[in-house]
């Protein structure tokens, strides 16, 4: 796996990550069962100090009543407008949306955060702190033996032939 590739990876799944914080920490329930996300002035401010370039992302889903398809769509845009031929090469983000190892990481980052939703939830914890959290969890001996494990039965699964007429 090239370093263009892994750095790539990571920068989407930041993406990801971020807007699944915003929509954790700042959805506000709206009209009729609509929800909504709505970033303090202050919070706004933070996230410019310390994550100026997801900003633009903010300021597409401020405001703005969410769901799947509006955050699919959010950060498709931000992709586009903001990474695809400027942090990254052209056509990179769609290998990368495309690829298992993305899929992978995302379906991890989401486990994480169901299984420590209670914890997350106790009071508000900035990005940097969930993306270290994340990353000690994804770290850890535990997860990384499940990693390999999965690995391998994959492997397994995608070596294995089948002999049998169907």
């Amino acid at each position: 796996m090239s370093s263009e590739f892994t750095n790539a990876v990571q920068d989407i799944c930041e993406i990801l990550m971020f807007e699944n914080w915003l929509r954790f920490y700042f959805i506000k329930e709206g009209e009729g069962d609509t929800l909504t996300i709505e970033v303090p002035e202050a919070s706004l401010a933070r996230i410019t100090e310390q994550h100026a370039h997801l900003v633009p992302l903010v300021e597409a889903l401020n405001g703005q009543v969410i769901d799947h398809t509006t955050s699919q769509q959010a950060v498709c845009t931000y992709v586009a407008a903001h990474v695809e031929g400027q942090r990254m090469r052209d056509g990179v983000p769609a290998t990368v949306f495309g690829s298992t190892t993305f899929q992978n990481e995302i379906q991890l980052f989401g486990v994480w955060v169901q299984t420590h939703e209670e914890q997350l939830d106790k009071g508000f914890l900035d990005f940097a702190t969930w993306k270290a959290l994340f990353a000690e969890w994804r770290n850890s001996d535990k997860v990384k033996a499940q990693i390999d494990a999965a690995r391998e039965a994959s492997t397994r699964a995608s070596t294995s032939s089948c002999d049998t007429v169907q």
